[in-house]
């Protein structure tokens, strides 16, 4: 542990996480989705479906587990900022980057450093996951909501894998009890 900190941060980090799993992705609430997944919810597919993308990009384990810790932080802000919906984002002014930095004061500087270290190894492969997730989301929340649709019309990918993922998952029923 770093001398400035202690493990009562890290007890308070720990807390502070825990509230993503009240915050709901507020962009479904627009569309009608009653009980929309929160942000932990989110964030979990988030950092599977990065773990994919990286390792088969790449093939190096060490990499996609980057790809992985990245996806656990990347809505980290949301537990002091919420979910805000991009339409909302036009009217209120979120200070993201303080929000994290101010998150990362709780952890060991090392830590910190780790993390950025990895945005510019493993970036693009959070991004394209997070991309994903809204897209499987969004077709299986199309079942009870068709306008959930139209947040996905106009997703790009920059990886080759999450492009053909993105493809296959247009093609499939969203339902797992399909499975052939």
């Amino acid at each position: 542990m770093d001398e400035k900190k202690d493990f009562q941060s890290l007890a308070r980090f720990v807390f502070e996480v825990g509230a993503l799993k009240n915050t709901p992705r507020s962009g479904w609430l627009k569309v009608g989705i009653k009980n929309p997944e929160s942000v932990a919810e989110h964030t979990m597919r988030v950092s599977l479906i990065a773990f994919l993308i990286s390792f088969l990009e790449t093939g190096d384990l060490d990499r996609s587990s980057k790809a992985v810790v990245l996806s656990v932080f990347h809505d980290l802000a949301e537990t002091r900022t919420t979910d805000l919906h991009r339409l909302s984002r036009r009217y209120v002014r979120v200070d993201k980057e303080k929000a994290v930095a101010e998150q990362m004061e709780l952890l060991p500087a090392s830590i910190v450093s780790s993390i950025q270290k990895m945005k510019s190894e493993v970036d693009r492969f959070v991004k394209d996951a997070d991309k994903l997730e809204l897209l499987f989301q969004a077709i299986e929340y199309s079942r009870v909501c068709p306008d959930a649709l139209e947040y996905i019309k106009n997703l790009n990918f920059e990886t080759q894998t999450a492009k053909k993922i993105a493809e296959a998952a247009r093609k499939l029923k969203p339902w797992w009890v399909y499975f052939e």
